[in-house]
C-alpha cells in the first residue's frame, strides 16, 4: 500500500466556516449539521464524522480512514491540539 501526504496540517473548520455554496450542497444531508467538523482536501469537503478509526496495520499511525473508491482511501491523523489533521491518500 502506497500512501501519499504533503504532511501539512488542515484546520478542523466548523460549518459556519464553510463558503456558502458548500453549505447550501451539505445542508440536507444533515440533522445536526452545527456539531459535524470538516476539513477541505483536493478541492472537496469531508466530514470528520463519515472517517472510521483505523485499527488496520496497514495504514501505520494513521487515525481514521474513508474509503474514497476500491484502491482508495483518504487517512487522518490529528494533530496534539485536535485543532487540525494530517491528510494522506492510501491507493493499493
Amino acid at each position: 500500500m502506497k500512501i501519499i501526504t504533503n504532511n501539512h496540517y488542515r484546520h478542523i473548520l466548523y460549518f459556519y466556516e464553510l463558503e456558502p455554496s458548500e453549505q447550501e450542497e451539505l445542508k440536507d444531508s444533515y440533522d445536526t449539521i452545527e456539531e459535524s467538523t470538516f476539513f477541505r482536501y483536493r478541492g472537496q469537503v469531508y466530514d470528520l464524522n463519515n472517517f472510521m478509526r483505523s485499527t488496520d496495520d496497514r495504514f501505520g499511525d494513521w487515525q481514521g480512514y474513508h474509503c474514497d473508491s476500491f484502491f482508495s482511501a483518504v487517512l487522518v491523523k490529528y494533530d496534539v491540539s485536535c485543532e487540525a489533521v494530517k491528510v494522506g491518500l492510501a491507493l493499493s
